[in-house]
């Protein structure tokens, strides 16, 4: 399901900015591509691609208004030392053979 359809970036403010760092499928990319040649949107800031790999001729780049960024918006010190505290809770709870808690599965 795409969240940015034609009808939503045409209702949006002119001038207004697009930011996705969920995924690259929620976005009508067709549409962006039409919204920010036109200039009805303003510019686009995404940190997951519609495509993998990323096509680095993608027209896209051509835009002066587009900030891409390769799937790091998520990493700090905090989502590092986040990770590691659970890897290490994990590998503690199977050596001492106890059951595995907080543990959740995402993708």
């Amino acid at each position: 399901m795409e969240l940015t359809k034609v009808d939503v970036l045409v209702e949006a403010i002119r001038g207004g900015l697009l930011v996705n760092v969920a995924r690259g499928g929620l976005v009508d990319y067709e549409a962006v591509i039409n919204h920010l040649e036109s200039g009805h949107l303003g510019g686009l800031g995404t940190d997951v691609a519609w495509t993998e790999p990323f096509n680095p001729d993608d027209q896209i780049f051509k835009f002066k208004n587009v900030i891409m960024t390769p799937h790091v918006a998520g990493v700090t010190e905090h989502s590092y030392r986040s990770m590691a505290k659970a890897v290490g809770d994990v590998v503690l709870q199977l050596h001492a053979g106890l059951p595995l808690t907080g543990i959740e599965l995402v993708n």
